[in-house]
């Protein structure tokens, strides 16, 4: 299993109607909205580098997605 987050920019006033559209994509795991540098993270859980690949390109094509930066979990350390 293959762990990530994907870290976006998003156009103002939009994001509502974005986090509908990733709410439909099945490897989403949850979605943040953040403040800072970026607007929302998503997590994400797939089987291949491939799926990572296919989720990415799905949220890309989400119309206020303005850019994407995607992070894989190498280690994750519970508490």
């Amino acid at each position: 299993m293959i762990n990530a987050y994907i870290l976006l920019n998003m156009k103002p006033g939009n994001s509502d109607k974005a986090i509908k559209e990733m709410r439909k994509i099945e490897d989403i795991a949850k979605i943040s909205v953040v403040a800072g540098e970026y607007d929302i993270v998503v997590r994400v859980q797939v089987k291949s580098l491939d799926g990572l690949l296919k989720v990415t390109d799905k949220i890309q094509l989400i119309d206020s997605v303005v850019k994407t930066t995607t992070q894989i979990i190498e280690k994750e350390i519970a508490l």
